[in-house]
């Protein structure tokens, strides 16, 4: 066991180049697919390995031949790795119960066995002993892990929904793409009470007379139904996983905050206080080890510092992540400040949150996260949904309208993809549009005279100064000379290229058909 921040992933590396070295086959176990995303970047940085990830999400299985393969525990059992000679554990700690991970170590043949964990239960310390080998355990005060203490680590944790909870945010999203205007505004906040906060906010809502209600009313036995927060089991797995002296968790709602400072025995802060009753949950937070708080809590009251703060509600606004966020990272005490995110996969959820760290990333803020794995989950959710519409040129208001998306949605959407070099702009009929980055060669089919080109001097701008791509290339400056005049065109670009990309889109901005319009 070694504390969090101590760069146990580092550790499982060496420890897997040593044993690749004697030609061992070596499986690498993360709880969660943006765990295996994580690692699979880590691995690649750090080490010289051959290295494949998989999870659910991955149509095509992994090559075998690799030194190393990172994935889920669930994956693992459908790829029969029953001759795999070493198996790296991280969050070992999970292997109890009916557990996958429980059920895949007893079936493995492996030699060599490494667990990974920031503490392990001393009522799960024999079933951990019987299933990985003996426990070593390192502290905060030892003078080998003291120097390697990190300020502060953002970790993510994975809450899906449950098979009841799908099954009615399918129904919502369904109802969701079908209509516009008021109720598709109320289908969304339908499907952010749900997959953000937990089913107990949704059949709040449900059970006042609202115009919610009223859309949500053939649904209203099977939301009833739900479980009423699917997160709940995850929290408890982070705050026994953790040490810690104070500990805050940030929740949106308030009949959702409520409830799990009830079943934690914890502090609560709200909002809508009298004076008085503020100053009386604020003493009580003081000398409370754990504290569960609203907005309310996000500015504006001395919140206690604290060593661990979990994020229940993600948000996808930039000042909210940064006051949160500030909330652990005053330096008080020895332990390391811990930031964890309790994110629901495949949800509106997943977009906050990686609409967040985007954000909080543009402004300067330090988000803890490999830029990485942001990149690849801004590929789900919704943003997936716009990738899938842009295999032809779109402008933002058709976007907007087949997406089901507040402009405002959109607008941020496209920026990160342009940023991530998954599409780029291109001018057509239709004005300033959209396309995904790998379909540009078939528009050139479609369009060739958008690729025509000319006889004009191409000058280009990027954000970095870099003079090779790949760069973001902000934009293009076009000169065109008719006799003693110079003509001067400016096209808005703002997308990360790379040098096959660049080819394509300068024949496309230097043609006449583009730049005498758009310029």
């Amino acid at each position: 066991m070694l504390p969090t921040g101590t760069g146990k992933t580092l550790i499982g590396i060496m420890y897997a180049e040593r044993l690749a070295k004697e030609g061992r086959k070596i499986l690498v176990l993360e709880p969660t697919r943006l765990l295996v995303e994580q690692t699979y970047q880590f691995y690649k940085a750090y080490s010289s390995l051959s290295v494949e990830a998989y999870h659910g999400l991955m149509r095509e299985r992994p090559s075998l031949q690799r030194q190393v393969i990172i994935t889920t525990p669930e994956s693992a059992l459908s790829l029969r790795l029953g001759d795999t000679d070493v198996v790296i554990v991280d969050e070992c700690h999970h292997a109890i119960g009916n557990d996958p991970l429980k059920k895949l170590l007893e079936s493995l043949r492996a030699e060599y066995r490494l667990g990974l964990s920031a503490h392990i239960p001393s009522r799960h310390k024999k079933t951990i002993t019987s299933l990985i080998g003996p426990i070593i355990q390192w502290s905060y005060d030892d003078p080998l892990i003291r120097p390697y203490i990190a300020e502060w680590v953002a970790e993510v944790y994975e809450s899906p929904l449950g098979e009841k909870e799908r099954e009615v945010y399918n129904k919502i999203e369904e109802l969701f793409t079908r209509c516009d205007g008021k109720e598709r505004m109320l289908y969304r906040l339908a499907l952010t009470y749900l997959s953000r906060d937990g089913a107990l906010a949704l059949k709040e809502s449900i059970s006042r007379k609202t115009k919610l209600a009223s859309l949500l009313s053939s649904l209203g036995d099977d939301i009833l139904s739900l479980e009423d927060l699917h997160k709940w089991n995850t929290l408890k797995s982070i705050l026994e996983e953790h040490e810690y002296s104070k500990a805050i968790i940030f929740v949106d709602r308030v009949v959702v905050a409520k409830r799990i400072a009830d079943k934690l025995d914890a502090a609560l802060i709200t909002g809508r206080k009298s004076l008085k009753e503020k100053r009386k949950e604020l003493e009580e937070a003081k000398n409370a080890s754990i504290v569960v708080s609203t907005s309310a809590g996000e500015e504006g009251v001395d919140l206690p510092t604290a060593d661990l703060l979990i994020v229940w509600s993600n948000t996808p606004s930039p000042l909210r992540f940064i006051q949160r966020r500030g909330r652990v990272l005053r330096p008080v005490g020895r332990i390391p400040k811990v930031v964890a995110f309790i994110v629901t996969p495949d949800t509106i959820d997943m977009d906050f949150f990686v609409e967040s760290l985007f954000s909080a990333k543009q402004v300067g803020v330090d988000i803890g996260v490999l830029e990485a794995v942001v990149e690849k989950y801004m590929r789900l959710g919704w943003r997936g949904k716009i990738l899938k519409l842009l295999e032809e040129p779109m402008p933002e208001e058709w976007i907007a309208k087949l997406a089901g998306l507040p402009m405002a949605s959109v607008k941020k959407h496209i920026r990160m993809l342009c940023e991530s070099g998954d599409i780029v702009v291109v001018f057509t009929e239709r004005g300033r549009s959209y396309l995904r980055t790998d379909v540009l060669p078939l528009l050139e089919e479609r369009y060739p005279e958008l690729f025509e080109g000319g006889n004009v001097k191409i000058e280009l701008k990027t954000r970095d100064k870099r003079k090779k791509p790949p760069f973001l290339l902000e934009r293009v400056v076009i000169r065109e000379k008719k006799g003693d005049v110079e003509y001067v065109y400016v096209l808005k670009v703002g997308c990360l290229v790379d040098e096959r990309t660049l080819k394509y889109i300068l024949r496309h901005y230097s043609s006449p058909h583009v730049y005498r319009v758009w310029g």
